[in-house]
């Protein structure tokens, strides 16, 4: 029997749905929290650590979390093992990020997504889910999911870039 472990929660139709008429910055809430904390504006998935059974289906969502300053957009490249994991699907949050996004090139011979890019011209403050990702679980055994910065599109605002640490999340699949 598979089971389906959903790690990330959904917003309301409403939230959804809802835009933005200012061209104030958006200031966000991500549906779900990193479990680590730190100083400074970084980047993590949804969980830390993760138990899901081989041929599981799950989704992480990459939240931003403590942007004081506000950021116009960035990019997110991340490496699993492929033998463990495969990813499915990528989707920019397109109700926070809502000009030109990039849900990147998924390559599961190599175990990466490169380039997820995604952007909103009157920029982003605080905490805010940057996108979904679906995995499938392949074997068991145990990894990572290490998440690192784009080349092509680091995180900027103001015409300034924003230093940004990132976090790896660990993968048990019994």
């Amino acid at each position: 029997m598979t089971s389906i472990l959903m790690v990330s929660c959904s917003q309301s139709t409403d939230e959804q749905t809802g835009t933005v008429d200012t061209n104030e910055p958006v200031t966000t809430t991500p549906t779900s929290t990193p479990m680590t904390s730190r100083t400074g504006p970084y980047v993590a998935l949804s969980k830390s650590d993760i138990n899901v059974y081989q041929g599981d289906t799950f989704t992480l969502d990459v939240l931003m979390s403590d942007f004081t300053s506000t950021t116009e957009g960035g990019g997110v490249s991340l490496q699993y093992d492929p033998a463990l994991l495969q990813v499915t699907s990528v989707n920019v949050d397109n109700t926070v990020w809502d000009f030109k996004n990039k849900n990147g090139h998924i390559n599961n011979v190599e175990g990466t997504v490169s380039d997820i890019l995604f952007s909103n011209y009157r920029g982003v403050t605080g905490d805010a889910r940057i996108t979904t990702i679906e995995f499938k679980s392949i074997k068991k055994g145990s990894g990572t999911i290490t998440l690192q910065e784009s080349s092509a599109n680091p995180f900027a605002g103001n015409g300034q870039i924003i230093a940004v640490s990132f976090e790896t999340t660990t993968v048990a699949v019994n």
